[in-house]
């Protein structure tokens, strides 16, 4: 197949496809999975990010309504209180350790804004020049100086139901960017060596879906070498006996063996397009309508008693052997099950010497009725026997022509068992003879 341009250019488009439409469908998939891991971790940030606001809030609120300054209800609840942009004035009391265990390790920092939005105080982590937020917008996402995100929610802070200051609470988004970083890298990555297997894949499974088409191909081309040769023989002895009758058309006597060979040659080639078409026929399964139940213990003894002159002639014993009580009924076409078995048996008599025999066996089994046509014969080396049920093969390279054949008796009852639903199994040994095993459903 690669020696063939067409199927290679062939096989070449299909891989490409193949690996066009498989790359794109990992790549939706791989930016459907990046953007459901990235959400599905957010929401779990925002989840977790609220919950500590909440708490957090819950603790200062009560604090926060009590009436007094603001450096008083700073040592009230423990924080860092800003006096100025550079001053900041620890203090501890009993909400500091709850604080405290929310901003270390998950990287949160907390800041307390008054109604004015100045900030009031801080804890948590520190953070580089990070910028002030409209505490309207109760979800945010700040940026510092050194590139570091964060997640930020506000939560108003009432006295006597009206706003008097602002929560705010973040945490650092670092561990989210070098999660979904790795996962860019790893999809980045993963998307060409991914698509390197998968060209090679659509190369070896666009050449095994062509197989059967070039198999195929193969056969036609043989088909059409082999009818062309088959159909010039014939041919060229019609044209040569009608050229001779012409020239002694002048001898009375000579005309009749001229007319016999003319007469023989059409009838083989009225035969080789006969058996062409049932070949088509059977392919295009243009005989299911004609199907029947058919006795094979009446069919197998017409032909034994039909073809006894043949045998007689070739000097070999032809017998058969029924090894059921009953008579074996299967559904198909009688005509072409006469014509699978006769097939058969005239090539076991054929390929017999004299002395042989040839013996056609009849039994069942479960759900199968078996015919079996043995014979002594010269048998099938094993290199032919993966060919021999092929349109035209013979054995024989120089196709000799002293049995008459065309070539298609073996494929033309493969095609009927398959037809049938049945199959054809050959065992052979050269020297010892062959054994031709038809399976035929009850």
């Amino acid at each position: 197949m690669e020696h063939n341009p067409i199927f290679r250019q062939t096989r070449l488009r299909l891989a490409a496809w193949y690996t066009l439409v498989m790359g794109s469908i990992l790549g939706l998939s791989g930016l459907g999975v990046y953007s459901v891991v990235a959400h599905a971790y957010q929401e779990t940030i925002d989840q977790g990010l609220e919950s500590v606001a909440k708490a957090i809030h819950k603790s200062i609120e009560p604090a926060w309504q009590q009436p007094g300054h603001l450096e008083e209800l700073a040592k009230e609840v423990s924080l860092k209180l800003c006096l100025t942009p550079t001053n900041c004035l620890p203090k501890t009391t009993i909400i500091k350790q709850p604080i405290a265990e929310a901003a270390n390790q998950v990287n949160y920092y907390i800041r307390l804004l008054d109604s004015s939005e100045k900030l009031f105080a801080i804890a948590g982590i520190s953070f580089n020049n990070l910028p002030m937020t409209a505490s309207v917008k109760q979800w945010q996402i700040l940026t510092d100086s050194s590139g570091t995100r964060y997640r930020q929610i506000t939560l108003p802070l009432y006295t006597q139901n009206q706003i008097s200051g602002y929560l705010q609470v973040a945490r650092s988004l670092t561990d989210l960017d070098q999660h979904l970083t790795y996962l860019r890298l790893t999809l980045i990555l993963g998307l060409p060596i991914s698509m390197i297997f998968v060209g090679l894949s659509s190369w070896w499974l666009a050449g095994r879906a062509m197989q059967p088409v070039y198999h195929s191909y193969q056969q036609m081309q043989q088909f059409t070498a082999d009818a062309a040769h088959e159909f010039r023989t014939p041919l060229a002895a019609m044209y040569s006996t009608i050229e001779a009758a012409i020239k002694l058309q002048q001898e009375p006597k000579s005309n009749s063996s001229i007319l016999d060979v003319l007469k023989r040659q059409n009838r083989r080639l009225s035969q080789l397009v006969g058996d062409l078409l049932l070949l088509t026929r059977i392919d295009q399964k243009q005989l299911i309508g004609e199907y029947k139940y058919c006795c094979l213990n009446d069919l197998i003894s017409d032909l034994i008693e039909e073809l006894a002159f043949l045998a007689v002639e070739a000097q070999v014993n032809l017998s058969q052997q029924v090894l059921v009580a009953k008579k074996i009924y299967v559904m198909g076409n009688e005509e072409q099950l006469y014509r699978l078995i006769s097939n058969l048996i005239i090539n076991a008599i054929q390929a017999t010497p004299s002395g042989g025999k040839v013996t056609v066996f009849l039994e069942n089994s479960e759900h199968y009725a078996m015919i079996k046509i043995q014979d002594t014969g010269i048998g099938i080396a094993v290199e032919h026997q993966g060919r021999i049920f092929d349109r035209f093969y013979r054995v024989d390279r120089n196709r000799s022509r002293t049995s008459g054949g065309s070539g298609l008796g073996l494929a033309i009852a493969l095609a009927i068992a398959l037809a049938h639903k049945g199959t054809i199994h050959l065992q052979s040994q050269p020297g010892l003879g062959s054994t031709f095993t038809v399976r035929l459903p009850l």
